[in-house]
């Protein structure tokens, strides 16, 4: 009953919106007028405070080398150096004791602790802000440790209004990162994807210095890694593959700038080889899965590091698949010491270990040892699922619009100290209180008449749409009726023009005439066929649907079009990762499948290839037709699935193009709840889509 209360009264208060925006108007007026005069307490101070990292720059760089103990000697010798009074660099002393300390998270929270306790002052906050926010920022890092995850959300809504003000573009980049490992302990991981692509995007116009150089690198790799990661975990595996392979260019292009250490880009690229031998171990390609994480073990010399143990654990799966135990049992025993390392297990390592022994055993036929790891798999995962089911139960969007209020409130309250003000207020509004409630009421009662009125005014027009459609479907059969009517005396125009073409009494102008004709019958007797083809896109067909083995069609209908393809000298290639049975007409799949593969066709060049891929996805499978013609421009990507589009262009042979398959082609997906689209090939040409789900 509450709950229904308050909605009720939010929806009474949006209806007196401009009402209430009156009042706060003349409020702001009082206020206003009666202090004026009066000091802005509020006022903010510029903030001078930088912190310094010329200092800092060779542990920077020892520390994004991942050179641990390096990194501590490197900053023990640092803070003989630096004075209680300085600031900024005991900020920047703290941050990298704190996240070199990682391990021991009790020793983390003192060193965040006390780079905090050096802001306890107001105004040293307003005048050292990045240092404030890095503080921030190294405490936020063990709210989560320790699963804090409303401090960590107010740590994060504390460090976005830091940044905003100060326009940090690096240190702003590195909160988007952290936001995004927010969604994806939440379980959001599209959010989590597409916030990581933001901080990516930010950093592309970043100005690179001498000082900031592995910064930057270390941030953008990090952005394509995770947003590859968590499109993997949707089973979005194309995405996932993009950022990988974009990850792994980026470094080849930093290589040649030599401005990275070799070990630091090392690093990175093992990590992008062992998530994209990961993606083609799930897709079923042991071959190239096998490569990617062999490459990625061979990274550093084959030096054994933490970030190695998930290349050893896919390793071992793919060996599990070729039956080659032997390989599996050592790489399995690798990955379990390499990966005692990680303190939080955000990537579920623990499981995902067990789940392998327990496979490994499956496939050797030892029941009983692989029915105590799966035992011992489900319990972790429990474990760890459990241990993060507060974190999922927050909308971290909501959550961080209620602090904003509650920040508003408390500066309102700042702002209202003078207790004489606040009675003239309140006065001001008890005063006005009173038409509000009227104005309220009064709104209600209108409220209630519109919706009587829009619901008859609805049930009218639902009557308008029935005998619409009955019209519709009348027209749509006496269009049927002329087509079909159409058809002869157009067969008897081509079929007279083509016999006075076998003559020799016409001349050489008549004969070209005679042939127009033809061509014109013939393309006005597709189009016919087209249109009824169509249904002409009133009648609602009910579907009949088998069993279907739809690698089998496919595979018919390449085969059936690869004649028609040879008048242009092309070639289609199938790519299939194997049969799948699906439930649709297999009819009217035909019909799509025929026109888009004949498309592809039409628009390419000759001795072109067209290239036909089947995908089996998590619930559906994926067809894709991948041409190197003459492309889709983009004004016209959105009209050519419209029935009688004017985005219609010849083909490279001079073929004539109607308009209506791709338009019969999106009706007939639809109708068995699937997609189609299309998108630019990066080689040049089109690649069509197509989604049906395989239930």
């Amino acid at each position: 009953m509450k709950k229904k209360s308050t909605a009720f009264t939010r929806r009474i208060f949006a209806k007196t919106y401009n009402y209430r925006k009156t009042f706060y108007l003349l409020y702001l007026l009082c206020f206003f007028m009666l202090n004026t005069g009066c000091k802005n307490e509020q006022e903010t101070t510029n903030s001078s405070g930088k912190i310094s990292p010329l200092k800092f720059k060779k542990i920077d760089s020892i520390y994004l080398s991942g050179d641990i103990n390096e990194t501590n000697k490197e900053l023990d010798n640092v803070k003989r150096n630096i004075s209680n009074a300085d600031i900024e660099d005991l900020t920047y002393y703290y941050y990298y004791k704190g996240q070199v300390s990682y391990k021991d998270t009790v020793l983390a929270n003192k060193y965040a602790d006390s780079a905090l306790s050096l802001y306890q002052d107001v105004a040293i906050q307003k005048k050292h802000k990045i240092g404030y926010a890095k503080a921030l920022m190294l405490k936020n890092d063990i709210y989560i440790t320790f699963r804090k995850y409303d401090e960590a959300l107010e740590a994060f809504f504390k460090i976005k209004s830091l940044l905003k003000k100060e326009g940090n573009t690096i240190l702003y980049a590195s909160y988007m990162s952290k936001i995004a490992q927010l969604y994806y302990l939440k379980g959001h991981f599209k959010q989590a994807a597409q916030y990581n692509y933001d901080t990516y995007k930010i950093l592309i116009n970043v100005q690179e210095t001498p000082v900031n150089v592995q910064n930057v690198f270390h941030l953008k790799q990090g952005a394509l890694n995770n947003a590859g990661f968590s499109y993997e975990r949707t089973g979005i595996l194309d995405s996932a593959i993009f950022f990988y392979q974009k990850g792994l260019a980026y470094i080849a292009s930093e290589t040649t700038k030599q401005l990275i250490p070799t070990i630091q880009l090392e690093a990175s690229k093992l990590v992008f080889l062992d998530n994209l031998g990961g993606v083609m171990l799930s897709k079923g390609d042991f071959v190239l899965a096998k490569k990617y994480l062999e490459e990625s073990i061979a990274c550093n010399n084959y030096q054994e590091h933490k970030s190695k143990g998930t290349a050893y654990l896919k390793l071992a799966k793919v060996y599990i698949q070729l039956k080659q135990f032997d390989k599996a049992e050592p790489l399995l025993a690798t990955a379990e010491k390499v990966n005692n390392d990680y303190i939080t297990d955000i990537y579920e390592i623990k499981p995902r270990l067990l789940k392998a022994k327990s496979e490994l055993y499956l496939a050797k036929k030892d029941y009983k040892q692989a029915f105590l790891y799966l035992n011992e798999h489900n319990r972790t995962l429990d474990s760890i699922r459990n241990a993060v089911n507060k974190l999922s139960k927050t909308d971290l969007t909501l959550k961080f619009e209620s602090m904003q209020d509650k920040q508003d409130l408390q500066l309102l309250a700042k702002a209202n100290e003078n207790k004489t003000i606040y009675l003239v207020c309140i006065g001001i509004f008890v005063f006005m209180l009173i038409p509000i409630i009227l104005l309220i009421n009064k709104n209600a009662r209108q409220a209630v008449k519109s919706k009587e009125a829009t619901q008859k005014h609805s049930e009218e027009l639902e009557k308008a749409m029935s005998h619409l459609e009955a019209r519709n479907k009348d027209y749509a059969k006496m269009m049927k009726v002329m087509a079909h009517d159409l058809k002869n005396p157009l067969g008897g125009m081509v079929g007279i023009s083509n016999l006075l073409l076998e003559e020799d009494r016409f001349s050489k102008d008549d004969k070209e005439m005679l042939q127009l004709i033809s061509n014109s019958g013939e393309n006005a007797i597709e189009m016919i066929n087209e249109l009824l083809n169509s249904g002409l896109a009133i009648e609602n067909e009910v579907l009949t649907k088998t069993s279907i083995n739809i690698q089998q069609l496919l595979r018919q209908c390449t085969e059936l079009l690869q004649y028609k393809a040879s008048e242009k000298q092309q070639k289609i290639i199938m790519i299939s990762g194997g049969p799948v049975t699906i439930s649709i007409s297999r009819e009217k799949i035909w019909r799509v499948l025929n026109n888009l593969i004949v498309n592809a066709i039409k628009f390419s060049p000759p001795k072109t290839e067209i290239t036909v891929v089947l995908q089996r996805l998590a619930n559906s499978i994926c067809i894709k037709i991948v041409d190197q013609g003459i492309g889709v421009p983009q004004a016209d990507k959105q009209k050519i699935f419209e029935m009688f589009t004017s985005a219609k262009r010849p083909g490279t042979a001079g073929e004539q193009p109607f308009g209506i398959g791709l338009s019969i082609s999106k009706q007939i997906i639809e109708s068995h709840k699937g997609k189609i689209w299309l998108e630019d090939n990066p080689n040049g040409g089109t690649i069509f889509y197509i989604e049906l789900p395989l239930t």
